[in-house]
């Protein structure tokens, strides 16, 4: 279903490109200063709110973090095993004795590392 713009919208934004692109003509100088401005400031404040969401985080972020590090070293492991154990299938030579039964390997279960955290806290599903 196509959803139409509201004319008061639509209004608004065709003054806003208007007033963009007279700007740019008239004065280009500005408009580079003005975006560079705009770019520095959210930039800032970009930064802040990543610096201040990761203090909130606190010893839950760490251990989060350290979790993640875990799983990588593990699924980086697992892959170099598994490059390291590939049989090259293009021999030209055939092997003839096949006494030898072939062994399976059990997988290891994956290790779960539990965060600590508010588990008890439940989520109010009215807001989603």
């Amino acid at each position: 279903m196509k959803q139409r713009v509201h004319p008061v919208s639509a209004l608004i934004i065709a003054f806003g490109i208007f007033g963009f692109v007279y700007f740019a003509v008239t004065s280009p100088g500005r408009l580079l200063q003005y975006l560079f401005v705009f770019a520095a400031v959210g930039a800032i404040i970009y930064f802040v709110i990543r610096r201040i969401s990761n203090r909130d985080m606190g010893s839950e972020g760490a251990a989060f973090k350290k979790a993640a590090k875990q799983s990588n070293k593990r699924f980086q492991d697992h892959k170099k095993r598994s490059i390291k154990g590939k049989v090259n299938h293009l021999r030209s030579v055939p092997s003839i004795n096949k006494s030898k039964p072939v062994l399976v390997k059990k997988k290891s279960q994956t290790q779960l590392t539990v965060i600590e955290g508010k588990k008890s806290k439940k989520k109010n599903r009215a807001f989603f």
